[in-house]
């Protein structure tokens, strides 16, 4: 008979039985981090907030038009959206409309807009950026040389913000449409914004509808009137337009809500 050749398997001195199924050590993809633990600004941040608005670096470094009105932004969002201002070389309209981004960032995205030299709009409506935000955005009007529109309904800016914002046109030569509805601007401010129109010869349109202490104040109304009506028709556009309408509903106001509807 032929001699059969004993085969032994597994280490060496061991057992002729199969080892143990090898270990899985395969894991799965760590877990976003939270975004207050993301450092502002850097790749990973830039990352979350593009998955946020639902595009990529590309097209928001490339689009004309960038589209991100209510799209959840928030406070920790303001390093992003300023990167994207600053190194977006082909955008010519931001909405950003009703996104609660605050002061923290509405200064961010404001101090960005100084070094941008292609924005022709931008929509800020309901952001609630606060008179520190304005004043971020004021100090950027002041060099800006493209900005053309610039709607800042409900940002809780109150005569502080306002009065930024008119120091700033006093100055700035493009800005033709302004809209600060809903700011709760004041007597104050609509003293501020009746040197403003004095000062400044570009400003085309603005806006100060639903404004808690301006409207059912004949005083308040009476001084931007007799402002605007002094004004002449812009080369460009033709006559001013003031808009201050008195509208329902409640308004803001550095001092609370004017009226707040009450539900039995």
């Amino acid at each position: 008979m032929p001699e059969i050749e004993e085969v032994t398997t597994g280490s060496q001195g061991g057992s002729n039985a199969p080892g143990p199924p090898t270990e899985d050590v395969s894991t799965e993809p760590p877990a976003e981090q939270p975004e207050d633990q993301v450092e502002p600004g850097s790749d990973a941040d830039l990352e979350r907030f593009f998955k946020k608005v639902g595009c990529t670096k590309d097209d928001a470094l490339t689009q004309k038009h960038l589209q991100w009105g209510w799209k959840n932004l928030d406070t920790h969002d303001g390093a992003a959206l300023a990167w994207v201002i600053r190194n977006n070389k082909t955008c010519i309209t931001l909405d950003l409309f009703v996104n609660e981004i605050f002061s923290a960032a509405g200064i961010l995205v404001g101090a960005a807009l100084a070094d941008n030299t292609k924005l022709k709009s931008v929509d800020l409506q309901q952001a609630q950026i606060g008179p520190e935000g304005a004043k971020a955005i004021a100090e950027s009007l002041k060099h800006n040389r493209t900005l053309m529109n610039l709607k800042m309904h409900y940002n809780c800016i109150g005569p502080e913000g306002t009065r930024y914002l008119a120091e700033a046109l006093k100055r700035n030569e493009k800005l033709t449409n302004l809209d600060l509805g809903d700011n709760g601007i004041g007597l104050e401010g609509c003293k501020a914004l009746a040197e403003m129109l004095a000062a400044n010869k570009h400003l085309a349109r603005l806006e100060v509808s639903k404004n808690a202490g301006v409207q059912n104040n004949p005083e308040a109304k009476a001084i931007l009137t007799a402002a605007a009506a002094k004004r002449p028709p812009t080369e460009l556009y033709g006559p001013f337009t003031l808009l201050m309408r008195d509208e329902p509903g409640q308004k803001w106001s550095p001092e609370g809500f004017h009226d707040v509807v009450k539900w039995c």
